[in-house]
């Protein structure tokens, strides 16, 4: 049985890549996951985390896993930083997608209420804020 799960196939590359190698340095340094937890300070569910692609690590587990490892910290510290952009970038991607999808369910909320779903939040917006200070909402 490998040692390693699969990476996640919609993991960005360059997440894939500093997962990859991290895998590689605790594979070399002959070391189990419970031995890179006690010397890094990062528990052992973390370090499954990492590696598995679940979580990216902060930038000190990567510090303290070069330091454990023997690892030269500038390359290393290059490969998170590239990781952590790219992490960055499809958190955003998804909290966007998110919120297309809370948008579509309120239109189609306002639609069975038979209220007008076209109405964009500025314009909602200036129909409450017209509405709280005593005018019409037309």
């Amino acid at each position: 049985m490998p040692r390693w799960k699969a990476l996640p196939q919609e993991l960005d590359p360059q997440v894939k890549e500093f997962a990859g190698h991290v895998r590689r340095l605790i594979d070399r340094s002959g070391l189990g996951l419970a031995a890179v937890a006690d010397r890094t300070g990062y528990s052992k569910t973390s370090w499954e985390r990492y590696l598995n692609g679940r979580l990216l690590p902060p930038k000190g587990a990567v510090v303290a896993l070069a330091e454990v490892t023997g690892t030269h910290l500038a390359h290393l510290t290059t490969l998170w930083e590239l990781a952590e952009r790219a992490w960055s970038r499809a958190e955003m991607r998804h909290d966007m997608t998110m919120e297309a999808i809370r948008i579509s369910q309120a239109r189609a909320a306002l639609a069975e209420t038979g209220a007008t779903a076209t109405a964009t939040p500025a314009t909602t917006a200036a129909t409450a804020t017209t509405a709280a200070r005593g005018g019409r909402a037309d």
